[in-house]
């Protein structure tokens, strides 16, 4: 058993169903609480940045989780100290923000010491925590906790997400494009031939098209055509850029006959550079040239 004083950072529900999962922290560390049996009516009593005394929480075999039940006790608490404070923190430049997809959101981004990272168990509520506010947005600066992630398939930019405060700031426009142009990668082969699973490539686009989803007809998948700077021919790549869908909807919206040649030209005349990352390795099909499945995560346009 284990007692834990902690300021609650983030409230995770897994649904309709127990357990919901807090994650809480001192001023040194974090604890990924899971509250069962009867204490998980106390989800709904508890609220973001409530200290909490939990004693006689269950240690798991998986480091900083426990589990409190029905033998523990959950009092209000007091840190002398703020939480994280002691925690080495990363501000992320953010490249990627998918759309939601079963309650989850896929960011990307590079951090201060320009390393890629790919926070996992990213939440709706944690980009959008209320209508009109988001903590990640692209080429802003978000304010960071994470550890390592001990997934099934982990690919070398995963992290665990503990936190994420919001934006920082947004980078200006010289600031955007010289990250942009800073980062950049030679090729996709560049990126994904050297391990890595996420990279920046400036393409040239061919071709930007709506495929429907099989069985869903109201839902379409938006896809790309495009030459990378070694000048081989990608086709079909899918996006999950949530900011570029909005975009299109928007354009649709706007110009019901003419959006797609508006969309196409507006990303041939401007600077356009796209955010690309793999799947987790489906080891269910063989002979895929990276491992897994490529896609664009974000889309990243410098009007002249």
């Amino acid at each position: 058993m284990v007692n834990i004083t902690g300021k609650v950072l983030r409230i995770i529900s897994h649904g309709d169903t127990p357990p919901a999962e807090l994650i809480i922290a001192d001023a040194f560390e974090y604890w990924r609480v899971s509250l069962w049996d009867d204490k998980v009516e106390f989800a709904g009593t508890i609220r973001e940045g409530d200290v909490l005394r939990i004693e006689n929480a269950r240690k798991t075999t998986v480091a900083s989780r426990v589990h409190a039940g029905k033998y523990a006790t959950i009092t209000p608490g007091r840190l002398s100290s703020p939480a994280l404070s002691r925690v080495p923190v990363h501000y992320l430049t953010v490249l990627a923000v998918a759309r939601p997809e079963k309650g989850r959101v896929c960011i990307a981004g590079i951090d201060d010491k320009g390393e890629w990272i790919r926070p996992q168990g990213v939440y709706v509520a944690d980009v959008f925590p209320q209508p009109g506010i988001e903590r990640f947005r692209n080429l802003c600066i978000s304010k960071i906790y994470v550890d390592a992630w001990y997934g099934r398939h982990t690919r070398r930019e995963d992290r665990f997400f503990i936190y994420g405060s919001g934006i920082e700031r947004e980078l200006n426009d010289e600031e955007k494009r010289q990250f942009l142009e800073s980062n950049v990668d030679a090729s996709v082969d560049a990126v994904f031939k050297n391990g890595r699973s996420l990279g920046l490539i400036k393409p040239r686009i061919l071709h930007v098209y709506e495929q429907s989803v099989p069985d869903k007809s109201h839902e379409t998948y938006i896809r790309f055509n495009f030459r990378d700077a070694s000048g081989r021919l990608y086709r079909g790549w899918s996006c999950r850029c949530n900011a570029f869908y909005q975009f299109w909807n928007e354009m649709r919206r706007k110009h019901r006959f003419s959006y797609r040649w508006r969309i196409h030209r507006y990303l041939k005349k401007n600077e356009t550079y796209i955010a690309i990352g793999l799947t987790y390795t489906d080891y269910g099909v063989n002979k895929l040239e990276y491992g897994a499945y490529p896609m664009i995560v974000g889309v990243h346009v410098l009007q002249g």
